[in-house]
């Protein structure tokens, strides 16, 4: 037998499989470089949203009262009655000259009772001896001071004994009927 000869046919080659392969391969990469441009981005913000905030100190706080701040000074007290007599004593003290205006302008807030007055007679009128001298304490000189006072009515009368002394209520002076609070 004889060896036939076949002809020289080359099989077809896929030239456009390999296009669109190529072509694919192409896509991909601008597709996964977008996606890595867009995982830094992300990357970045969470980053950023996730980082400690730098820590700012507080202010230190410190405890003040129960008492009242005159002037700078600060005066612990443990009960209501004992932070409004303190301060009365301190006005009289520091203010002779304005007594009356202060008992005056304190007085505007009662109906009989005039909270300060050079006697207990003056400051319970109609009222027995014994009960002005239970209900009332000394202030300065011949002064007395009414002490059967709630914490209202004493937030009410404080202030106006203060401006009626020539200071200022929240300023030169503060009262802190519990403990407060304060940056320190």
């Amino acid at each position: 037998m004889q060896p036939q000869s076949t002809p020289n046919v080359q099989p077809r080659f896929p030239m456009q499989e390999l296009e669109q392969i190529e072509s694919a391969i192409q896509a991909s990469r601008q597709w996964i470089a977008t996606l890595e441009g867009r995982r830094e981005a992300l990357t970045a913000e969470l980053d950023r949203i996730t980082r400690p905030q730098p820590l700012i100190p507080k202010a230190p706080m410190k405890t003040i009262g129960p008492g009242l701040e005159y002037r700078g000074a600060m005066y612990v007290h443990w009960n209501y009655i004992d932070i409004h007599i303190d301060l009365l004593r301190r006005l009289w003290t520091d203010f002779p000259d304005r007594r009356e205006a202060m008992a005056k302008a304190m007085g505007c807030y009662g109906t009989k009772r005039a909270y300060a007055a050079k006697t207990r007679a003056d400051l319970f009128p109609d009222q027995p001896t014994a009960w002005a001298q239970r209900y009332s304490r000394p202030l300065v000189d011949d002064w007395y001071v009414d002490a059967n006072l709630n914490r209202e009515r004493m937030s009410r009368i404080l202030p106006a004994a203060v401006k009626a002394a020539g200071l200022e209520w929240g300023k030169d002076v503060k009262t802190y009927w519990r403990a407060a609070q304060i940056a320190g």
